[in-house]
């Protein structure tokens, strides 16, 4: 079948003439009379092929003709398709029918206006991506270099161009209402160039210089290089106010290339357009992944497919850096909570994310340069002063958290004064308000109080009460440069004798934020749960330093690796192995203070209770007779007995029972008390010991002295 064809001008840009926008409709479609349509081949809506003498080849979109009238050999196109395709009226070509046009997921606009034109703010973006959308939808198939002269938005009058479609200059695609994304092309960054690199970031200094680090390896050859680092993507993790978005917001003002943002409405393929379109293209782009969870979260229904267009987008730009042995000029980076938690394994790996910075919560000097950077309304005479206060005062506070905090001190003494004048400063009494108002952001889900103890609740136990307080007291002090602080204390001794009472207790005369653990509850079943676990509570417990960890029945996570005990299975020595580094790697000494008690020392494993970890190894006995003495008293008071009773000769009667016995003999016998059982308080409490056995054997008791003599002393 003959398939030459000459090409003459649409009815309405002839009609039009040559100085007024195309008819954007028609723009890429190729008009053919209706007979030689169907014994072509070709199917409406369909590619086209067109070629030309001079190896003119170009995709469009078939249709038939309306009018029946024009010769068989005539082909209508558009004034857009002419000029785009190198093409001229009269001119043969030749058409070939083709597949289904694709969707057009990605479509680049670059800016025409002119010279003198105000460059498109970010905050103007979205509204012409909205305005351009329409007019992309009127013309339903796109093809790049379609343009837009003089379209008027709010009063303003922008021309555009269509740079690319789905990364390509020479495709046809089809507009379609949820899928297509448009891009702007940066015009400014072409001009532009140079180095990509941040500025100074109040509290963020060490990582600014590693990032800025990575970023010096753009536009340079790796001749010379060792061996040099071909990945062109980064993650950047923190918890929230940390600064992450902050940080991509400050990338993103660098100019240095077009902007694309990826979210949680993208889809796989639509990712991997931008991919290629970033590879592909003139200038320089910058992709970001605000928050990539959102993409590859683990109840992400199709997380696997994002994790794959990611992936494969990012060997895609590693292997265009080996080729060119230098990385093109495409940055990726991503933001996340937490890299190990967050960023699956075949994400870290070579080539792709395995740079990472985290953004740390800033320490008291870091949170004085934050606030200092926001340039508070404090009295001059009092300015240092009180940054150096506020600073000391919000421990695991965000630089987020603390704009909050200086926000509702503002709103405080918005309030407070009637006629506001710069001239009248914040008060302290405002400052207090807004830390009233303002909780550490990182907090939010962590309940850090643990029940009000004092070592006054706590009867007996002074040789246990007084090391611990010795070892608390330098804490409490602040003091600086203690490089022989204690890092943690193992608590160990028979059931029910106070141990986790007496952790309580040293974290209420602490002050110190609080997390309690149970050995036995940060077990997982599935591979390396467990140790993400442990990696997070001490980040956490960093994070809301100064704190305490505690770690009750820690003897089921760290049992000695010869298989003596509860740790001895593969998992089971990657969680103490996790524990152990955890414990080495304290950034600031004081910071955090491991105090863990345990039933079994002998299964712990031995590089647990060596000094710099467990530095000091404290037995808790059976409660004394002053200790059962308080326990009664306090078990007779919360129950309100009403009688008198003996609380000495109770005390001598309860000899060789654990403090938890004790209090179960007294709950037992005001259960007997209140089912009306005959006989006094003192009786049915006698009772109650003589029915209660002792569950700490002779046996156990030598056990824990044999053991004390040999690892304690």
């Amino acid at each position: 079948m003959r398939n030459e064809f000459k090409i003459r001008p649409q009815t309405q840009d002839a009609a039009a003439g040559s100085n007024k926008n195309p008819n954007h409709k028609n723009a890429a479609k190729v008009f053919i009379h209706p007979s030689t349509f169907a014994q072509a081949g070709f199917t409406a809506g369909h590619i086209c092929v067109l070629e030309a003498d001079g190896g003119i080849r170009r995709d469009a979109v078939a249709w038939p003709l309306p009018d029946k009238n024009v010769a068989n050999n005539i082909a209508s196109i558009s004034r857009v398709l002419k000029d785009t395709g190198g093409l001229e009226y009269n001119q043969m070509v030749r058409l070939f029918p083709g597949e289904a046009v694709p969707e057009a997921q990605v479509v680049v606009m670059r800016e025409t206006t002119g010279p003198g034109a105000t460059p498109l703010m970010a905050s103007e973006q979205t509204r012409w991506e909205h305005h351009l959308a329409h007019k992309l939808e009127v013309a339903e198939y796109i093809l790049p270099g379609i343009y837009f002269d003089d379209i008027v938005l709010e009063g303003v009058r922008r021309s555009y161009i269509v740079e690319s479609v789905n990364g390509g200059t020479k495709g046809v695609a089809k507009y379609t209402h949820g899928c297509t994304t448009i891009d702007f092309f940066d015009n400014e960054a072409k001009e532009v160039g140079g180095k990509l690199r941040l500025g100074h970031i109040p509290a963020l200094q060490p990582q600014m210089d590693q990032l800025n680090n990575f970023l010096d390896d753009y536009d340079v050859d790796f001749d010379g290089y060792t061996r040099p680092l071909f990945s062109c993507g980064i993650v950047i993790y923190g918890s929230h106010g940390t600064g992450k978005t902050m940080l991509l917001d400050r990338i993103a003002a660098t100019n240095w290339g077009r902007v694309v943002r990826i979210g949680r409405k993208e889809k796989p393929a639509t990712i991997q357009i931008h991919f290629k379109t970033a590879l592909e293209q003139r200038t320089p782009t910058i992709v970001l992944i605000d928050d990539i969870t959102e993409l590859i979260g683990k109840d992400i229904a199709n997380r696997t497919s994002f994790i794959d267009a990611i992936g494969d987008g990012l060997d895609a730009l590693a292997s265009r850096a080996r080729e060119q042995n230098r990385r093109p000029n495409v940055f990726v980076v991503a933001t996340c909570l937490d890299y190990l938690t967050d960023i699956p394994y075949n994400l870290q790996r070579e080539g792709r994310f395995k740079t990472h910075i985290g953004l740390p919560i800033p320490d008291a000097q870091g949170r004085k340069e934050i606030i200092r950077s926001f340039a508070p309304t404090f009295p001059p005479d009092s300015f240092e002063q009180w940054i150096s206060d506020l600073g000391d005062r919000t421990h695991a506070y965000t630089g987020a958290d603390l704009g909050d905090v200086l926000c509702s001190a503002t709103q405080a003494w918005k309030r407070r004064v009637p006629r506001r004048s710069k001239e009248e400063p914040l008060l302290w009494e405002d400052v207090r308000k807004g830390l009233q108002e303002v909780r550490p952001s990182a907090m939010h889900d962590i309940d850090l109080k643990p029940p009000t103890i004092r070592w006054s609740d706590i009867g007996g136990y002074e040789d246990v009460k007084a090391a611990l307080q010795e070892v608390l007291q330098p804490r409490r002090d602040a003091q600086e440069n203690l490089s022989d602080l204690t890092k943690g204390i193992l608590l160990y001794g028979p059931p029910g004798c106070s141990k986790t009472m007496t952790a309580q207790a040293m974290a209420t005369e602490s002050g110190f934020n609080f997390f309690a653990v149970k050995g036995g509850e940060m077990l997982n079943m599935y591979v390396g749960e467990t140790e993400r676990s442990i990696r997070n509570l001490f980040k956490r417990a960093r994070e809301a330093s100064p704190s305490i960890i505690f770690f009750d029945e820690i003897d089921s996570i760290a049992g000695s690796r010869s298989g003596s005990g509860g740790a001895t299975s593969g998992g089971g020595v990657q969680a103490l192995t996790t524990l152990l580094n955890e414990m080495d790697g304290f950034e600031q000494i004081g910071d955090v203070f491991v105090l863990a008690a345990t039933n079994k020392p002998d299964t712990l494993d031995p590089a647990l209770i060596r000094p710099g970890r467990f530095d000091e190894l404290i037995y808790v006995p059976l409660p004394d007779h002053k200790a059962r003495e308080a326990i009664i008293a306090n078990k007779a008071k919360k129950l309100a007995f009403t009688g008198d009773i003996d609380v000495t000769e109770l005390a001598r009667q309860t000899e060789g029972y654990s403090g938890a016995e004790v209090a179960s003999i007294c709950g037992k016998a005001f259960r007997g008390i209140r089912h009306d059982v005959r006989g006094s308080e003192m009786d049915i409490l006698q009772a109650a010991i003589r029915r209660t056995p002792k569950r700490v054997s002779r046996d156990l008791l030598d056990h824990f002295r044999d053991w004390h003599e040999k690892f304690a002393q």
